[in-house]
């Protein structure tokens, strides 16, 4: 390509070096500026080879082929570019998103809630540091955990929340045993081998008590059970 040489070509019309066109009616004798077969080749060709460098067919009837050429080029370029951009944000995002979950540390037992483990840990700040987060207190020292049940045939005990009740080691009262009786006659012997009679001719019994026996000790009430850690995240 090149600008317009010809001999009435004006001379710096489009800026310093730049030639132009132009009807030269401020110069005497000097006709407009006139085209010459290479410059109009030349520009020809530049826009013809646009327009078929881009996948099109010169068409004598369509005179925006080349905006059509440089929509279908620049515009589907732009959209490409846009959407690229688009999934490389989408995917910039994402990660961030990964790499903040994967920081994250996952509660898995809220404020309020239990932590049995078969892990023994001797103080609560272990526990903390075992989980990774929150604050803890031994729960349930020495004790069952009862499921607490809403149905009224139960002890009460078991329909109150919370409640704490029973008895590691319990001595039965009198009260608390069951109702029984001992029968216990001695026949009298005065000695003579022979047992005394009554007036009626019957052997004469007395009444006694055995020896004491026991030894009072408290009866065990728990069944056979497994120590385990458990432990309360208080915050």
């Amino acid at each position: 390509m090149h600008r317009i040489d010809s001999a009435t070509a004006r001379q710096n019309a489009n800026g310093k070096g730049k030639t132009g066109f132009h009807d030269n009616a401020d110069l005497p004798n000097q006709d407009a500026t006139y085209f010459t077969p290479e410059w109009s080749n030349a520009l020809q060709e530049e826009v013809a080879n646009v327009i078929e460098g881009l996948g099109l067919t010169l068409d004598k009837t369509d005179n925006g082929q080349l905006l059509k050429a440089l929509v279908q080029q620049f515009g589907e370029k732009k959209v490409l570019e846009d959407a690229i951009k688009e999934y490389r944000e989408d995917i910039k995002e994402a990660v961030g998103r990964i790499e903040t979950l994967e920081e994250r540390t996952y509660e898995d037992t809220q404020v309020g809630e239990l932590f049995w483990t078969t892990k023994h840990f001797a103080t609560a700040n272990e526990v903390a540091t075992y989980k990774g987060y929150g604050t803890w207190q031994r729960a349930l020292q020495g004790r069952v955990a009862v499921g607490f049940s809403d149905d009224p045939e139960d002890p009460v005990d078991f329909r109150t929340h919370g409640k704490l009740y029973g008895e590691r080691e319990h001595q039965l009262t009198i009260e608390e045993m069951p109702a029984h009786t001992h029968d216990l006659r001695v026949n009298r012997d005065d000695g003579s081998g022979k047992y005394p009679e009554d007036a009626s001719g019957t052997e004469e019994w007395s009444t006694g008590k055995t020896e004491s026996a026991g030894g009072s000790q408290p009866h065990n009430n728990m069944q056979p059970s497994q120590t385990l850690d458990c432990w309360e995240r208080v915050s």
